[in-house]
């Protein structure tokens, strides 16, 4: 009898995790076409646009030809066919498309591989650095620094930043000359354990503090993946994609965080923008999971893309109110595998981890 119950009792178990594994994966949704306006492929990229950083005054940075480590990726987009790239595109003149910006400096151009990236501008000197995680081809993630010069649309290398808590980096954000805070989306390394972390749901994703020493300041995340923060450095948004929530902390004098509020955005998060005027967030989604897996192994199969943003409704969380709208959903007739939504001046950047890159002027919301 105890034998019997305790068959029917792991089999349940099973049945009841193999039911949330293909849930989570959305084989349930359906993916429509919506389009804020005209939106167009911006030409120049075919290796993805996987995140963007935009200055104050409408130029933004964008890295493509991400390398994730541990993950089945299809044969084309492998080292050394694969090659590491920032482009700058000027939102005030869009129809100037692209332009690739070299790297000059003490950067070894050939391991350079730039997943997440974000921008800290001097508010003295007014002195722009670029912070870019980096999958170095040979050796671990770190994260590297540069400095932008605009004049000559140029990056100067000025240091390289590793630490032992810096294993499985996924994004950064600044918060000084220095200074950032960085996630990293899993725990485990190689690829096996990746999936099976992914599958079995595990919250092993954390936040890290670099100030000089790097540190963890967070954990418990499926899969921690963008980060960002409010216009006045208060707070700090991450996002946890399988577990389809963006949780809001608290910044401390220590580089500590508290968190405030978890937010549901029923969608898979990727990369988190913030407008700098308004505050509101603007995420890049993967609404269909399981498209975005099968995308990744075979770029010809089309991924759903969707924008949300998110309007909250004061300055001080925990936020009472806060508005998610859809901005744009695509079913991979634009763009594949968006993750990231870049916003400036009612026009609007639509980056991908693989594929390309969206331009699309904001009509109605």
């Amino acid at each position: 009898m105890l034998l019997r119950l305790a068959v029917w009792l792991i089999l349940a178990l099973v049945v009841s995790r193999v039911g949330l594994i293909i849930y989570g994966l959305g084989y349930h949704k359906t993916i429509y076409k919506h389009y804020p306006g005209p939106c167009r492929v911006v030409p120049g990229v075919e290796t993805g646009s996987e995140d963007i950083a935009v200055t104050s005054n409408g130029l933004a940075l964008i890295s493509s030809g991400v390398r994730v480590k541990g993950f089945a990726i299809h044969p084309a987009r492998t080292p050394p066919i694969l090659k590491g790239k920032i482009f700058l595109f000027d939102f005030n003149h869009p129809e100037k498309n692209l332009v690739e910006v070299p790297l000059k400096g003490s950067i070894d151009a050939a391991s350079f591989y730039p997943h997440g990236l974000s921008l800290y501008e001097d508010p003295k000197t007014g002195e722009k650095r670029l912070f870019v995680v980096n999958h170095h081809l040979s050796d671990q993630d770190r994260v590297e620094i540069f400095r932008f010069d605009e004049k000559s649309t140029s990056l100067h290398h000025l240091k390289t930043v590793t630490g032992e808590t810096m294993y499985s980096l996924n994004d950064v954000v600044a918060v000084g000359p220095e200074t950032f805070y960085f996630t990293n989306d899993l725990y485990y390394v190689t690829k096996f354990a990746k999936y099976y972390e992914v599958l079995a749901g595990l919250s092993f994703g954390t936040v890290g503090f670099y100030d000089g020493q790097d540190r963890i300041v967070a954990d418990g995340f499926k899969m921690s993946n963008g980060i960002n923060k409010s216009p006045d450095g208060r707070y700090v948004y991450v996002a946890a994609a399988l577990d389809e929530k963006l949780t809001v902390f608290e910044r401390k004098d220590d580089g500590s965080l508290e968190e405030i509020q978890r937010i549901d955005v029923c969608s898979g998060l990727d990369n988190i923008e913030v407008d700098k005027k308004s505050g509101d967030l603007w995420l890049g989604c993967h609404p269909v999971s399981h498209m975005f897996m099968e995308h990744t192994e075979n770029f010809t199969k089309p991924a759903g893309s969707q924008v949300l943003r998110v309007q909250l409704e004061s300055k001080s969380a925990p936020y009472a109110r806060v508005d998610i709208r859809e901005v744009l959903m695509d079913d991979g007739s634009l763009v594949s595998g968006s993750s990231v939504a870049s916003y400036y001046d009612n026009k609007l950047l639509v980056g991908t981890v693989f594929d390309k890159l969206a331009y699309c002027e904001i009509k109605a919301i």
